[in-house]
């Protein structure tokens, strides 16, 4: 069975897209054999969310089977069922039921990263981790991450603009108390202390991320701008989807520039551009 077949019928099987797996690729294997996954993308564990899925195993055993590598004799690595498997341990299981696949590196964090995506699962930080660690440690491009998670490339390159901001920002998102949308107007702002106190007011004053639009665009607007070029500035910068601005030499004569903050931004506003060559 070819490797990308065999992804595909491990994610069946996991995410339920089978009603039953084929009880001859499971076996039962000794919960002190299996150790967590260290490609695991996401970090934090909801203690409440494990509980009630240990009373659900307690009362229905484990459903979905989980998907393990062998690293060594009798020692198994978890590539995906995580959660399962933290529950069952809560259940004092000795063993539970696996499907035993032999996933390289990247497939391991590939199969994690998918199940977290496809459950929902992961927060926006440890989404963009899991892209950052597939493009650092094995090279992939934002293409090839789009290919497998069947996410869009510019999805990908702005969930990787988050891991821009500050340690502190970060932890903020990460704990719930600003979300995705909020870090998207952060990254609008310079200097990193004024992100983390604006992020730390967010939090603090629970500013919505349409408030917190509106307040950005009032402090950065010039007030002696001309009102019709101000107006084709927001049009554009809507239109386009990133920040343009204009200025004008004299009345018929100017530049516009379409601005970026970091090369992935770059690189989605060139592919945009070249679009419009085609067109």
């Amino acid at each position: 069975m070819s490797d990308e077949r065999k992804l595909s019928k491990s994610l069946e099987a996991l995410l339920g897209d089978v009603e039953k797996p084929d009880q001859n690729l499971v076996k039962q294997i000794k919960t002190d054999q299996i150790i967590a996954n260290r490609f695991q993308p996401r970090k934090s564990f909801n203690e409440e969310s494990l509980n009630e899925l240990a009373d659900s195993i307690k009362r229905h055993g484990i459903l979905s089977p989980i998907i393990v590598r062998e690293i060594s004799l009798n020692s198994y690595e978890i590539v995906a069922g995580e959660r399962r498997f933290r529950a069952a341990t809560k259940n004092k299981l000795n063993e539970v039921p696996c499907i035993v696949e032999s996933f390289e590196n990247q497939d391991s964090l590939e199969v994690a990263l998918i199940e977290n995506l496809q459950r929902e699962d992961l927060n926006p930080v440890e989404e963009a981790q899991g892209y950052d660690r597939l493009k650092r440690e094995f090279g992939l491009t934002q293409e090839d991450i789009s290919s497998f998670t069947g996410k869009a490339r510019s999805t990908i390159a702005n969930a990787l603009r988050i891991l821009n901001l500050p340690q502190e920002v970060l932890d903020l998102i990460s704990s719930g108390k600003i979300d995705k949308g909020h870090a998207k107007v952060l990254l609008s702002l310079k200097n990193p202390k004024d992100i983390i106190n604006q992020a730390k007011t967010i939090s603090a004053q629970g500013i919505s991320v349409s408030a917190l639009s509106s307040s950005m665009r009032k402090k950065t607007k010039k007030p002696n701008t001309d009102p019709d070029i101000q107006s084709l500035i927001e049009e554009l910068s809507n239109s386009f989807g990133h920040k343009v601005s204009i200025s004008q030499k004299s009345k018929n004569k100017g530049q516009i520039e379409i601005i970026y903050s970091n090369a992935d931004e770059r690189e989605i506003i060139i592919d945009k551009l070249k679009k419009f060559k085609g067109d």
